[in-house]
């Protein structure tokens, strides 16, 4: 069993009990009495429902595979690319506030470009975490009033 097909299993079970306790949430005492389950009875079924889709997918994909006689890799590129992300976010996270959100930011940007579009495009992925990670400073500073952590260096 792949990662794929045990990640549908899992979407499909957390739809069965979300939208299962969806049903269980009590009456509203005003208005209509079903208007509190709505919201979360869609939520469940959609997860239920796409899961249910997940799953029969990687059934024909499966069948697929063994009509071509292909070995299933179960750490591939793409599970590689989520592990290295899942590392770069635990980072980015420990980085946030000891050295300031823009820091931070261009060397997640960067290790992030760097994973997806290789090292041939450095010099645009540097150019674009840099950016990106002051304008959104400033953004958020200046025009929305979320203060996000200042570097250690006392500018941005």
């Amino acid at each position: 069993m792949n990662v794929s097909m045990i990640m549908s299993i899992v979407v499909t079970m957390i739809g069965f009990v979300y939208s299962l306790s969806a049903f269980l949430l009590p009456n509203a005492k005003i208005g209509l009495p079903y208007e509190p389950k709505i919201f979360p009875a869609i939520l469940g079924i959609a997860l239920l429902v796409l899961g249910t889709i997940l799953i029969i997918q990687e059934i024909k994909e499966r069948a697929r595979a063994v009509d071509k006689t292909e070995h299933a890799v179960f750490f591939g590129r793409e599970q590689k690319d989520i592990v290295l992300t899942l590392c770069n976010g635990f980072v980015y996270a420990l980085l946030f506030d000891r050295i300031g959100y823009v820091f931070a930011t261009i060397i997640f940007l960067n290790f992030q470009l760097f994973v997806f579009r290789g090292v041939k495009a450095w010099k645009n992925s540097a150019l674009v975490s840099v950016i990106f990670s002051v304008v959104a400073f400033i953004l958020f500073n200046s025009l929305m009033g979320v203060y996000l952590p200042k570097s250690p260096l006392g500018f941005v």
